[in-house]
């Protein structure tokens, strides 16, 4: 146990009671879920001891001073910004610092989201900040689970509270945030079994900026309908008066992943019912699954050695809940494309041979023509230097667009962008900016080939590196291999996006079906030239011969 500080003080567990909403003593957790919230002191033990800091505790200047020099010394950031953020860490509540979001911070302080999300990044890599990965539930706005690392991701989840099972793909609920360094300046949250249980419930599980159709947070909604939320310490009782009207009781003990689930219906009582429910190992349960409607007395027990953290919902006969929505984040499907991401954190690594969904992601393989004969007119050594010169130029452009190396591939490039415009700017880009290469080399050594394709894909682990695996993958590859010299080929998918021909609108187009290896039916495929027409005209298309 750490020496604890002057004013510091100390909580004993293990205590029988608890009040709804009310201020508690710290908790001991469950296996596991403690570990993914930071109950570091206080997991597994019955009666234990622990520090809990003063909440607004001052901030560590040396230290901040140190991240903050580290930081700013990584490259030239946009004027301000450093500043910006040391004034979030000085000033900001601690609902902020304990979830900041990246996409939140860049639109507050007029910074351009791709640099807000860099600087988070280094923050993580300075110490700064912690890097965390939350799984929303859409239906309650609840944390499904919580990973400190890619490595712990899964692929399934349940929620407890809707008692729906859910699976994790990177484009929807899957968040990612970064929490203030305790080291540097230290909040309540770094110590949530010192929260009420309505705290506990509102700001530290349920996301505290979900909201319904009609733009009502989630959270004020909670408030408004009071449901019982309450702590329940091992062998401690609790009793609820509640009317239940016909419909349902949901409930969950969000510690220990127990759900409660019971039906109320047929006539109304007029008299109180008392009905026990218990929190035994691995369970809630009552003796009966259906109850009538009418008042109630809940009765509690706990008879485990595990303190409870419950809430309970009743869900009147015909309501319906349309999903929540949440404001703009960072979510997997975009960390996983940011090239800073991906330079700092090459250890992040998938968790088995499933992978991780991926519903929508564009694309985009490079490769160059006739590179053999190249190697053989100019030699290994020169012919290698140009090839590494030409993926610097081609990282430029891709960076500039948006988008992510992948990995080369010889002399081949794989590229992802988060919208398909994205991947044909920056193709035509590629192209151009090759045409200055060459030029400043006096040559035409380097000739690009480029194929693009959008599509659902699995993001795997290959070769200790984040990688994408499928269809869509297999389809990009091969729609490049029909391209010519400054050509880009793209598929129907990629055309049919308004954007994309926006973008071609000047290009002359030739459309045709084409077989790709391994797909048994033809696919259409586009042509795009690399010079623009001379005539701005709409977009013309020429059927190539299949």
């Amino acid at each position: 146990m750490r020496k604890r500080p002057a004013g510091s003080g100390l909580v004993r567990g293990g205590q029988a009671g608890g009040q709804a909403g009310g201020q508690t003593g710290a908790a001991g957790g469950g296996a596991g879920w403690w570990d993914n919230f930071s109950f570091r002191d206080c997991r597994h033990l019955r009666i234990f001891e622990c520090e809990v800091k003063p909440m607004g505790s001052q901030i560590d200047e040396g230290l901040l001073d140190e991240k903050l020099a580290i930081i700013e010394g990584v490259k030239s950031w946009q004027p301000r910004l450093i500043s910006k953020l040391e004034s979030v860490i000085r000033s900001g509540d601690e609902d902020t610092l304990f979830r900041m979001n990246p996409i939140r911070f860049a639109r507050e302080k007029g910074v351009e989201e791709e640099e807000a999300i860099d600087l988070f990044l280094h923050s993580v890599k300075a110490g700064l900040f912690r890097l965390n990965w939350q799984l929303w539930c859409p239906g309650c706005g609840g944390i499904v689970e919580s990973f400190d690392s890619l490595r712990t991701l899964g692929t399934h989840y349940h929620c407890n509270f809707c008692q729906v099972n859910l699976e994790a793909t990177l484009d929807d609920y899957i968040e990612i945030t970064f929490a203030l360094s305790p080291r540097v300046r230290d909040i309540e949250f770094n110590h949530p079994e010192t929260l009420s249980a309505e705290d506990f419930f509102l700001r530290y599980i349920f996301h505290p900026e979900a909201y319904f159709p009609d733009g009502t947070k989630f959270g004020d909604a909670m408030k408004k309908q009071k449901p019982p939320m309450f702590y329940l310490e091992p062998d401690a009782k609790f009793e609820i008066g509640m009317t239940l009207p016909p419909g349902t009781v949901s409930g969950s003990d969000w510690l220990n992943r127990l759900d409660l689930f019971l039906a109320v219906a047929g006539e109304p009582m007029q008299a109180i019912e008392e009905v026990d429910i218990f929190l035994d190992p691995g369970s809630i349960r009552a003796p009966k699954a259906e109850l009538r409607p009418g008042p109630k007395v809940l009765r509690f027990r706990n008879r485990t050695a595990l303190k409870g953290a419950i809430i309970l919902m009743s869900h009147p006969e015909g309501e319906i809940h349309s999903p929540l929505a949440f404001p703009p984040f960072l979510s997997g499907k975009r960390l996983f494309n940011s090239q800073t991401f991906r330079d700092l954190f090459q250890s992040e690594t998938i968790q088995g041979e499933e992978g991780i969904a991926i519903k929508d992601i564009t694309v985009l393989f490079t490769d160059l023509k006739s590179s053999t004969a190249l190697y053989d007119r100019i030699g290994d050594l020169q012919a290698y230097h140009l090839v590494r010169q030409h993926f610097g130029s081609l990282a430029r452009v891709i960076n500039k667009h948006g988008g992510a190396i992948v990995k080369t591939i010889g002399d081949a490039v794989m590229a992802t962008f988060l919208q398909p415009a994205e991947a044909l700017g920056a193709a035509l880009g590629m192209l151009d900016e090759i045409d200055r290469f060459n030029q400043s080399n006096g040559s035409k050594d380097i000739v690009l080939k480029i194929g693009i394709h959008k599509g659902s894909s699995i993001a795997v682990t290959l070769n200790e590196r984040l990688d994408y695996f499928g269809q869509t993958v297999n389809v990009a590859s091969r729609v490049q291999g029909l391209a010519g010299a400054e050509e880009i080929y793209i598929t129907q998918e990629m055309y049919d996006v308004p954007e994309v021909r926006a973008l071609i609108k000047d290009h002359p187009v030739n459309a045709k079906d084409a077989r790709l290896k391994g797909i048994q039916e033809k696919v259409k495929v586009f042509r795009v030239r690399a010079r623009p027409a001379e005539v701005s005209a709409p977009l013309r298309l020429e059927r190539l011969a299949t």
